[in-house]
């Protein structure tokens, strides 16, 4: 990749240190950069905090570019049939996603939260607060979790709850407590924590907000 750039590889590793010296989660492991980093650094650090959107889908776009490939690996048969903005507006939705996956189960070790399931093919991205319920979150690392195939599905419907001090409760009906494989998937969770990434650590605010919502407090 530094070659691409046109710089050495102790220069990229340079900027990437400015960069994760401004990050809150490095600055409590001692990760320093330059004594000054750069305005530009600081800029785009704060882009990124503030739009994240945006400037994962232009940094994705630029990386497409330096390797002469599509910004996407291949295109689906429904987006090659729209054109303009709304083509361009799918485009965006799907790089973002990917982007947030990789974000995500990177900084979770690609291991589930709740039970530690170590296969990616089985792991989800989850959304702590919905994008239906504020899309100026979807793109928030601090809003994601990664959960298996299982426990994403019950974190959503409200059947394992996260709160802000990331204790993970079970919410199981009556009717199905006596199940081995509910025992087994939820109840047994009950109580413990939930295991947290090396950085982006879930916002407890967040994870409030998500219980409330659950528990019909907010609408």
């Amino acid at each position: 990749m530094a070659v691409k750039l046109g710089r050495t590889s102790a220069s990229v590793a340079m900027k990437c240190c400015n960069l994760a010296s401004l990050d809150e989660t490095h600055q409590q492991r001692g990760v320093k950069g330059l004594s000054k980093v750069a305005t530009l650094d600081r800029t785009v650090w704060n882009e990124f905090l503030t739009d994240p959107d945006t400037v994962s889908f232009e940094a994705a776009k630029a990386l497409a570019e330096l390797e002469s490939r599509p910004v996407l690996p291949a295109i689906e048969p429904e987006l090659a049939q729209l054109e303009g903005k709304e083509k361009e507006r799918v485009v965006r939705v799907r790089v973002n996603q990917h982007f947030f996956r990789e974000l995500i189960l990177t900084g979770y070790g690609e291991a589930c939260a709740v039970c530690g399931l170590p296969v990616s093919e089985l792991l989800v991205a989850a959304h702590i607060v919905p994008w239906a319920t504020d899309a100026r979150l979807r793109m928030n690392p601090r809003n994601g979790l990664c959960l298996c195939g299982t426990h994403d599905r019950a974190y959503e419907r409200g059947l394992l709850r996260v709160s802000g001090d990331y204790v993970i409760r079970a919410v199981v009906p009556e009717r199905v407590r006596s199940s081995t494989a509910v025992a087994d998937w939820l109840i047994r969770f009950e109580g413990q924590k939930l295991q947290l990434p090396q950085r982006w650590i879930p916002s407890p605010e967040l994870l409030e907000r998500k219980l409330a919502l659950v528990s019909g407090l907010i609408a």
